[in-house]
C-alpha cells in the first residue's frame, strides 16, 4: 500500500489555472497552496508564461505516517500558458497570496488603425 500512495502523491503534477483579460492586461491565477515563493520560478519567453517549481512534503509526511486518505500532490510542477496577445513581459508582476499566484501581464496597446507618419530623409551632396 505504501508504494501505491507514493506513486499517487509524489511526482510531476499540473496546477490549476484561471486566465482572464481586460483591455489593458492578461491576468493568470495559479493554485499553488502550501508552496513557498522561493520554490516557484516564473518566466515569459516567446509569448509563453511558464510556472515551474516544487511542492515539498512536510516533515511529518516524511516520517511515513499511516494515511487513511491522501489526495494532495507533491513534487515538481511545470505549467506553460500561451499568451495569444502581444504583451509587455518586462512590466509583468506577480504576487502569491493565500495559495494563489496571480500574474498580471500588461498588453501592448493595439496599434492597428493608428496613423504613423514616417519622415523621409533627403540625400545631401
Amino acid at each position: 500500500m505504501e508504494e501505491i500512495v507514493d506513486h499517487l502523491t509524489v511526482g510531476n503534477w499540473i496546477p490549476s489555472v484561471d486566465i482572464c483579460e481586460t483591455r489593458d492586461a492578461v491576468t493568470i491565477r495559479v493554485e499553488l497552496p502550501g508552496i513557498d515563493p522561493q520554490d516557484i520560478r516564473l518566466t515569459i519567453q516567446d509569448r509563453v508564461l511558464r510556472v515551474q517549481g516544487n511542492k515539498r512534503e512536510s516533515e511529518t509526511a516524511r516520517e511515513r505516517l499511516s494515511y487513511y486518505c491522501l489526495e494532495r500532490r507533491y513534487g515538481r510542477f511545470d505549467r506553460q500558458i500561451s499568451l495569444d496577445q502581444v504583451v509587455d513581459a518586462g512590466r509583468s508582476c506577480a504576487r502569491l497570496c493565500n495559495g494563489v499566484l496571480t500574474v498580471e501581464v500588461p498588453r501592448i496597446a493595439d496599434r492597428r488603425g493608428v496613423l504613423f507618419e514616417i519622415p523621409i530623409a533627403t540625400k545631401q551632396d
